[in-house]
This record gives C-alpha cells, sequence and structure tokens, in this order.
C-alpha cells in the first residue's frame, strides 16, 4: 500500500492486499490519524464472498490427498511471489503432522520463486508473528542440536525440494507440484498440465485468481480437451503457434478443484475497508468490469443514510478521471519570524494587540513557506539581491520646515534617522559650524581645526532626514537639494513616487502658500522684458536686408524695383471680360447710330483713367503705412 500526498491531497493506493491474517504477511491496516481525500482500491473480487481460511485449508489438504491415495500427482499452477509461499508454509506444515504423506515429494518449480526465496528468508522482522514464533522455535532447536549452519530458518522447508527444470524430474509415482505461471499459458506449467491431463488419476488445483481467456480459466469449467500448446512433437521440436489445421487437442480426464487462496479481498472485506477509511471520492480498479459495477452500486447504495456522498468511480483502462478538490493552503513560518510569539487568541478583542508580520512565502514542492529575506538563504537555498534606488531634486523656495509639513500632512507621522541625531551632537559639539571651536584661534589647535572641518565637511551640510512610512529617506540640504533613497520593490517604489509628488507641489499649492506668507515690500508688477535688440532697425538697412535675402534665394538678375505698383482688379473688368465672351453683336445698317457710340467710347476711357490713378494713389499709400 502507498499513502501519497500531492499539493497537501492524501491518496491511498492499496494495490492487490488481504485483511486475512495468513502464515506470513500482515494483514492490511487502515492509517491512523491520517484523513484520506481519495481510495484507489481492487476490485478483483466484486461483492462475492470467501470461505472462511481454515475452511479452505482444510478443503485443499482433503483434495490433494485424495489424489495423492490414489496414485495420481497433483499439479497447482501458483504465483512466483505470495501465495505460492503460503501454500508451501500450509503443505510444510501439514506434512509435518502427517508422517503418512511424507514419501510424497512436493516440489516448486519457479526460478523467480527459488531466487526470491533469499528476500523471505533476510527479511523475517518484516513479517508477520506467526513466521517470527518459527524463527524463534528453530533458532532454539538449533541452538539445542548444536546445528550452527544456520538453516533452520521459517523458509527452510524440510518436506518441500526446489526444481530447477523438468529435465531432472523424475516423473514417478505420486507428488505435488507447484509451478508457475499460475494462468497455465505456457511455461512449466502448462508442459505438466499437457503430460498429466489425460490421466484420470492426476489432478489440478486451482488456488489464484483466474482470468477470462486463459487456460486456468477454461479448465476450471472441466472440458473435455485442451489444446496443446507445449507438447512435443516426434521430431523432439516444441510446437509454436500456428493455423486452425495445427491445433492439437488432448483429452482431459484428470479431476480439478477451485480453492480460492488469492491475495485478493472479497466483496465483505473490502466494503468494510472502504468504509473504515471514511475517503469522500473512491476510485475502483483492477477488477473485471462486471465486477466493478457490481460493488460500485453496492457502495452507492450505502450513501442514502449519509450527509456527505461518497463519489464512487470504475474507470475503464486508460481512461482519464478529472476530479476537482478544494484544499486549505497552510505555511509554516521559519526562522526569525518563528521566534516571534504568536497571539493567544485568534479573534483579539483589543485591536493594540494585533501584529501584522510580513515576510516572503516561499513555495517548494507544494509546500509553503514564510520567512524573513535574510532567512531565504539558510532556510530556501535562495540568494537575494537589494536595488537601492536614489533620486535627487531641488527646492528653490521651500525650507524645511515647509517640506516636514508637506510631509506629515500626506503620510502621517514621520520619523528622524539616527544619523540627523548624530548630526546634533556634533553641531552642539562645533558651536561656530566650521569644525573648530569658538577659541580655535590661536596657532596651537589651527591644525585639528582643519581636519575637523575636512571630516564634519558632508555633516555639517546636512540640514534634516527623516524616514517616511518606514522605507524612503528624505534628506534636505543646506543648498536645497533634496535627496530621497529607497529599497526598491513595488511597494517601496509607489511610496516614493507620493513623496517626489509632494515635493513638487510643495512650492505651488494654495496650501503651501498660506501656511508660508508673511509681510514683504516687493512690487508685484511684472518686470518689463528686454528689448529685442532688432526691433530697432532703420527702414533703409531693413530693406537691403531684405533685397539681400530675396537675391540669395532668387538670383540677382530676377529681382528688379517695380516703377508702379501692382493693382488688385476692377470689378469692372471682370465684366467686360465676360462681355467678350458673349457673340459681338451684329451692326446696324444705319450710319446716323455710329456717330453716338465714338463719343461715349472716349468719354469712358478718360473716366477710366481718372480712376486708375485714385487706385495707384491709394495704394502707395497704403504700402507706405505697411513700412518704408
Amino acid at each position: 500500500m502507498f499513502l501519497i500526498e500531492i499539493a497537501g491531497l492524501k491518496i491511498f493506493f492499496t494495490g492487490d492486499y488481504s485483511r486475512e491474517q495468513d502464515r506470513h504477511l500482515v494483514s492490511a491496516e487502515v492509517p491512523k490519524g491520517v484523513k484520506i481525500d481519495v481510495l484507489i482500491t481492487e476490485s478483483t473480487y466484486g461483492i462475492a464472498s470467501h470461505v472462511p481460511r481454515l475452511e479452505r485449508e482444510q478443503a485443499l489438504m482433503k483434495s490433494i490427498t485424495s489424489i495423492l491415495n490414489r496414485g495420481g500427482r497433483v499439479l497447482m499452477p501458483v504465483f512466483a511471489l505470495g501465495r505460492a509461499q503460503e501454500l508451501l508454509l500450509i503443505l510444510d506444515e501439514y506434512w509435518g503432522k502427517h508422517a503418512e504423506f511424507q514419501k510424497f515429494p512436493i516440489y516448486y518449480a519457479s526460478n523467480l520463486a527459488r531466487k526470491c526465496m533469499v528476500v523471505y528468508q533476510t527479511y523475517v522482522g518484516a513479517m508477520n508473528d506467526n513466521i517470527k514464533r518459527l524463527f524463534r522455535e528453530r533458532m532454539a532447536e538449533a541452538e539445542a542440536t548444536g546445528d550452527g549452519s544456520g538453516k533452520g530458518g521459517p523458509w527452510d522447508f524440510k518436506y518441500i525440494r526446489s526444481l530447477k527444470n523438468l529435465d531432472r524430474f523424475d516423473d514417478v509415482g505420486g507428488c505435488v507440484m507447484l509451478a508457475s505461471p499460475g494462468m497455465l499459458q505456457n511455461g512449466v506449467s502448462r508442459e505438466l498440465l499437457e503430460r498429466w491431463a489425460p490421466n484420470e488419476k492426476n489432478g489440478v488445483i486451482i488456488t489464484g485468481y483466474s482470468v477470462e481467456g486463459t487456460m486456468a480459466k477454461q479448465i476450471v469449467q472441466e472440458p473435455d480437451q485442451i489444446q496443446a500448446v507445449m507438447s512435443r512433437t516426434t521430431a523432439g521440436a516444441r510446437r509454436g503457434p500456428g493455423g486452425e489445421s495445427e491445433k492439437v487437442f488432448l483429452p482431459r480426464r484428470c479431476s480439478v478443484a477451485e480453492y480460492s487462496f488469492a491475495a485478493h479481498v472479497d466483496g465483505t472485506e473490502n466494503r468494510e475497508f472502504i468504509e473504515e477509511v471514511a475517503a469522500p471520492v473512491v476510485i475502483l480498479v483492477h477488477g473485471e468490469q462486471h465486477n466493478m459495477m457490481r460493488l460500485k452500486s453496492k457502495l452507492l447504495s450505502l450513501n442514502a443514510g449519509k450527509t456527505a456522498k461518497v463519489k464512487v468511480f470504475s474507470p475503464k483502462n486508460c481512461e482519464e478521471l478529472r476530479i476537482p478538490f478544494k484544499q486549505d493552503k497552510t505555511a509554516k513560518v521559519v526562522g526569525k519570524l518563528a521566534t516571534i510569539p504568536p497571539p493567544t487568541s485568534l479573534t483579539p478583542t483589543d485591536p493594540q494587540s494585533q501584529q501584522i508580520i510580513t515576510g516572503v512565502l516561499v513555495q517548494n514542492d507544494f509546500k509553503l513557506s514564510l520567512m524573513a529575506p535574510e532567512d531565504l538563504r539558510e532556510y530556501a537555498g535562495l540568494n537575494t539581491t537589494t536595488i537601492t534606488c536614489k533620486q535627487r531634486l531641488r527646492l528653490t523656495a521651500a525650507g524645511i520646515d515647509l517640506i516636514r509639513w508637506g510631509l506629515e500632512g500626506v503620510f502621517g507621522s514621520i520619523e528622524e534617522l539616527p544619523e540627523m541625531r548624530k548630526n546634533h551632537l556634533v553641531k552642539k559639539a562645533v558651536a561656530n559650524g566650521n569644525g573648530g571651536s569658538a577659541e580655535a584661534g590661536n596657532d596651537t589647535n589651527m591644525d585639528d581645526g582643519k581636519v575637523q572641518e575636512e571630516a564634519d565637511e558632508e555633516v555639517t551640510r546636512l540640514v534634516a532626514a527623516y524616514l517616511v512610512m518606514g522605507c524612503v529617506a528624505v534628506r534636505y540640504r543646506s543648498d536645497g537639494e533634496v535627496e530621497l533613497e529607497w529599497e526598491g520593490n513595488m511597494l517601496n517604489d509607489g511610496i516614493a513616487d507620493a513623496v517626489m509628488a509632494c515635493l513638487f507641489s510643495i512650492e505651488s499649492s494654495p496650501a503651501a502658500v498660506k501656511r508660508s506668507a508673511s509681510s514683504h515690500t516687493h512690487d508685484h508688477k511684472p518686470a518689463p522684458l528686454p528689448k529685442n535688440p532688432h526691433a530697432d532697425v532703420a527702414p533703409a538697412d531693413r530693406l537691403d536686408r531684405f533685397l539681400m535675402f530675396l537675391e540669395a534665394q532668387f538670383g540677382a538678375d530676377n529681382v528688379n524695383p517695380a516703377a508702379e505698383p501692382r493693382l488688385p482688379p476692377l470689378p469692372e473688368a471682370q465684366d467686360e471680360k465676360q462681355q467678350q465672351q458673349q457673340p459681338k453683336a451684329i451692326k446696324a445698317d444705319s450710319e446716323s447710330d455710329e456717330a453716338p457710340m465714338d463719343v461715349s467710347e472716349d468719354d469712358n476711357e478718360a473716366e477710366r483713367e481718372k480712376k486708375l490713378e485714385a487706385r495707384r494713389k491709394a495704394e502707395i499709400e497704403r504700402l507706405h503705412k505697411i513700412g518704408p
């Protein structure tokens, strides 16, 4: 059995287990003091119940002795580990009590079982009280007889021998043969079955669980014939798998009996074990579908009288299950934080007794640990790096009193740094502020005063130093420089941004201006702006510069003075253009009409000249107003 914990979720996997107290193994037990979340258990026998162990052993020995008494051989197909050792203990004990059967040899033909017998002989202390008792008794007998070979253990059988291969087996007379594999598909057990099945004196006893489709399951049905897959041909070669025409069948005349000594719980024991574990989720595995569904229905029927229903799953092979779980996460406090005494009550009535603990939460293999940053190397194996940030700004008008007032208004009480306290002590010792005493005018103390002044140069320039919110240090120097220093992280960066925003607005905020207001005599009128030196240039110089610019841009040949200003077109000229675009009028036949038309044209020309002259004068006056 295995108890697995993943992210706080406890999974109990049983595997093949039995709750019977047999001759060498300890019965399965429920873990004490552990709350199981998921139980994965076998369902080999479904809800079927076993015959009591003593009755099964008596029936088994009765069947074996009856076969031997009629002169036959007993074949017991077994697995190499587990049940084979249990049956060997039963047979060796029975042979020791019944001398009349000691003439019949007992063999176990399994190389794996023979090799693993050394493990059983070594780990006697891991087995049940019966094996330990046998070990003590046989050791006492060996000491009494003076046998120092050390072969008197419980696994040193007196009436059972190991058979390496069938070539050394003298198949004469009655015997008991425990051979593997247990399903009779091939190997030594299948070869002996094909050899002994045609004789009615022989017998086959199935002691384990038989899977559908195997020879062990088929022979329990007592068929008249069995297929020969291991029998030798006349040429001495083994017959391999072939077509239907090559199959050879042998008559089955031997007796067949079945007694369950499998290392699997029955339905009653399995149900009691599941109820005792009391897991909210049960997953059934290792069983036939029919038996699994019967056991699942039985377990679900027990939910009728329960407030917390048990979820039962019976997945098929390779089927994936997704079951959601909600687990509480618990962090373990280690290092320096563990030395802090915990609160006496989870709900303290006094708010002053509440305590806030800050640290680093480290997750390793689904385990959470809370520790101080300086303990990361010791308890988590992590190296830490601290980033120190600095920001400098200069305030021209705000003094230290106004800065402190602004910071206290935003962040509450601020703490004075220890370095400032040392500065106060230095100022008291150095009254004149230059590193020497008030009487340091004599020649004998001149050199000492210079050394003291150089040593305290930076300290004396520091006016004030405060700690804001326990993380941002603010230092104000005599030249108006403000230095901010903090350890870089997400929280401290936000506090530092707030401190800088407060300092940047301290000189212009209305509240700060009102607090720092005092009487004064200076004028509030704005000072006149200085005159542009290019505003008093003479008109001739301006014209020369302008012409120089035009010549440089367009060339000297393309810049010529205009004799007359360019006039904008009149609306009348536009009307004349429209009239010219229209078809010319047909001349009249009468010459008397042409003379008056010539007179009117002369008058219009004179009038047009007067208007043009007036427009020229107006344009020149406009240009003169713009600039000479």
